[in-house]
C-alpha cells in the first residue's frame, strides 16, 4: 500500500477532512478566478495604444477578420407610431444565411443584424433591452428566444451572427430618455439646450419623436456607469460573448451636424468646436479616452468591437483596438490586414433588393472576396501560376481543400488555367456553377500538363475541384 495512503486508512475521518479542505480550496480558487475576470470600470484604461511598436493588436482578436467575410442583414425599419416595416424575420434571415453560405462556399462569415431591436433600425436608442417582437418565430415564447435560436443555428453554416448597435444616438421615445436626460448625459449647447442631431427617417418628412436624434457624451455615460450597465444588460440577454464580436455604428466623436456637412449649411455651428457637448465642456481627448474604455470593456468580456469607419468624424482610428471597419480607409501606411481591415462584400443592399436571388453577390464573391482572402493569407503555399487573364480571375479558395473559383463578366471560350501547387496528382476536375440555390455541375475536364482549358458564359462564376473529391 502507498505510504501516503496508509495514514488516511487508519483514520477515515482524515480522508473526509482532506476532501473538505480540497473542496474549499477549489471553491476559493474558482471564486478568485471569477473576481479576476470581472472587469471594474475604474480598472479600464483610456490610454492610447501605440500599434507601431509591434504592428499587432493590443490583445489578439477573437476572430480573424482579414480571413472572414463580414456582412449585414437589414431586418426591420421603424415607422411612425411605433410601427415597423419588416424586411426579414429571424427565420427568414436564416434562409438568407444558408443561401449566402452556398454562394460563398462555406467561407467563414460574420453577419451583423440591423433593426433587431424595438421596432426596427435606429429605434429607441440608447435602449437595447427589447428584441423586436415582430421578428420572432411563431413557436417561440419571445423574440429573445428566436434571436438566440438564430445565433445558435447559424454556426452550422460557417457563420457568426451578432448585432449592429449604436452608442452615440438617442431618441426622446426611448425608455432610457428620462434617465439619460436627468443624468446630464445628453449633448447640449453652451446655453444648456439639447443639440439636435440628424433626422433618422424618410427624407423630406418632418422630424418625429422617433426620428429626431440627439447625441450622447461617451465620457459622461461612462462616468455615471450607465454605459457599463447597458453593455452588461445586453450581454446578459443574448449570447454576444459566444459570438465574440459586435458592431457599433456611428462611433463618432465629432457631431455629424455640422462636421459631416459644408460649414455654410450650418453657419451658426462652427466646426472649430469639436466637443460633443459644449455645455458639459468635456474635451475631445476625454471623449476619445471613453471610447477606448468601451473597446477594452467589451474585449475584457471576450468581444471584439468593429465599427462604421476608421477616422470618419473622430480623431483616433483606434488601430489595435478595432479590428475591422465597415468603410475602411487606411489611417496610416504599413498596417497589415490582420491588424485592421475592411470587407469587400457587404451584401446588405443586395439582400434587401432580393433575399432569394441575391443579385450581384456571386460576381462580388468571385471577383472581390476570393482574391481578397487569397491576398490576405500569408501561410498557404501559392505558387506562381497566373491568377487573372484580363478581367477574368481564377483563384484558389484557400479555406477549402483543392478548390478554385473562376468568374467572367463577358464570358470566354477555351481559356487555359494552370493549376496551383498541391494539384500535381489530379487527372480530372469537375466544374460547377455557383448559384444561391446550390451548385450545378456543368462538366468534367481533363487535366493536361498541369492545366485545364474551359469556357464560361457571361456573368458566370464556377467552382473547380478534383473529380475524386466531388465523388466522396
Amino acid at each position: 500500500m502507498n505510504d501516503i495512503v496508509k495514514p488516511f486508512m487508519k483514520k477515515p475521518s482524515r480522508i473526509i477532512h482532506h476532501i473538505r479542505e480540497s473542496l474549499k480550496l477549489g471553491l476559493f480558487l474558482a471564486m478568485l478566478a471569477s473576481c479576476q475576470t470581472e472587469t471594474k470600470a475604474e480598472d479600464v484604461s483610456g490610454e492610447y495604444y501605440d500599434w507601431t511598436k509591434t504592428k499587432q493588436p493590443e490583445r489578439p482578436w477573437v476572430l480573424p477578420y482579414h480571413q472572414t467575410l463580414v456582412m449585414k442583414i437589414f431586418l426591420a425599419e421603424k415607422q411612425a407610431n411605433d410601427g415597423c416595416n419588416v424586411y426579414l424575420t429571424f427565420e427568414q434571415a436564416l434562409d438568407v444565411i444558408k443561401r449566402l453560405d452556398t454562394i460563398t462556399l462555406g467561407i467563414p462569415k460574420i453577419v451583423y443584424l440591423v433593426g433587431w431591436q424595438h421596432n426596427g433600425h435606429d429605434s429607441k436608442y440608447p435602449d437595447w433591452s427589447v428584441v423586436n417582437p415582430r421578428l420572432k418565430r411563431a413557436q417561440d415564447a419571445t423574440a429573445v428566444d428566436s434571436l438566440k435560436w438564430l445565433m445558435a443555428e447559424v454556426y452550422k453554416y460557417h457563420t457568426t451572427v451578432s448585432l449592429h448597435i449604436n452608442m452615440f444616438d438617442a431618441y426622446a421615445d426611448s425608455p432610457l430618455w428620462d434617465t439619460y436626460l436627468k443624468s446630464d448625459i445628453m449633448a447640449k449647447d453652451s446655453n444648456g439646450q439639447l443639440i439636435k442631431g440628424e433626422v433618422q427617417g424618410p427624407k423630406g418628412q418632418d422630424p418625429r419623436i422617433d426620428t429626431q436624434s440627439y447625441y450622447i457624451s461617451y465620457a459622461k455615460e461612462w462616468e455615471t456607469g450607465l454605459a457599463q450597465k447597458r453593455i452588461n444588460g445586453l450581454l446578459a440577454m443574448l449570447p454576444i460573448q459566444k459570438a465574440g464580436t459586435i458592431h457599433i455604428d456611428a462611433f463618432h466623436i465629432y457631431r455629424p451636424i455640422p462636421h459631416a456637412y459644408p460649414q455654410e449649411k450650418y453657419p451658426d455651428l462652427p466646426k472649430s468646436d469639436k466637443r460633443i457637448s459644449p455645455y458639459l465642456n468635456i474635451p475631445v481627448e476625454k471623449e476619445t479616452e471613453a471610447q477606448r474604455k468601451i473597446y477594452r470593456y467589451f474585449r475584457d468580456k471576450g468581444i471584439d468591437v468593429t465599427s462604421e469607419g476608421t477616422q470618419f468624424l473622430r480623431p483616433d482610428a483606434h488601430v489595435g483596438l478595432q479590428p475591422m471597419a465597415w468603410v475602411y480607409e487606411a489611417p496610416a501606411g504599413g498596417i497589415p490586414p490582420s491588424l485592421y481591415c475592411g470587407t469587400l462584400m457587404r451584401a446588405e443592399p443586395e439582400i434587401v433588393k432580393d433575399p432569394v436571388k441575391l443579385p450581384g453577390l456571386v460576381e462580388s464573391f468571385c471577383r472581390d472576396v476570393v482574391p481578397w482572402y487569397y491576398d490576405n493569407n500569408t501561410t498557404a503555399p501559392k505558387g506562381s501560376q497566373p491568377l487573372r487573364a484580363g478581367d477574368d480571375p481564377c483563384y484558389p479558395a484557400l479555406w477549402r481543400e483543392k478548390t478554385l473559383v473562376a468568374y467572367s463578366a463577358m464570358g470566354y471560350e477555351f481559356k487555359t488555367w494552370r493549376l496551383p501547387p498541391g494539384w500535381e496528382g489530379v487527372k480530372r476536375v469537375t466544374v460547377s456553377e455557383i448559384r444561391p440555390d446550390g451548385l450545378k455541375q456543368l462538366n468534367v475536364l481533363d487535366v493536361k500538363d498541369g492545366a485545364i482549358t474551359m469556357s464560361l458564359t457571361k456573368q458566370q462564376g464556377v467552382i473547380i475541384e478534383p473529380l475524386e473529391k466531388t465523388k466522396k
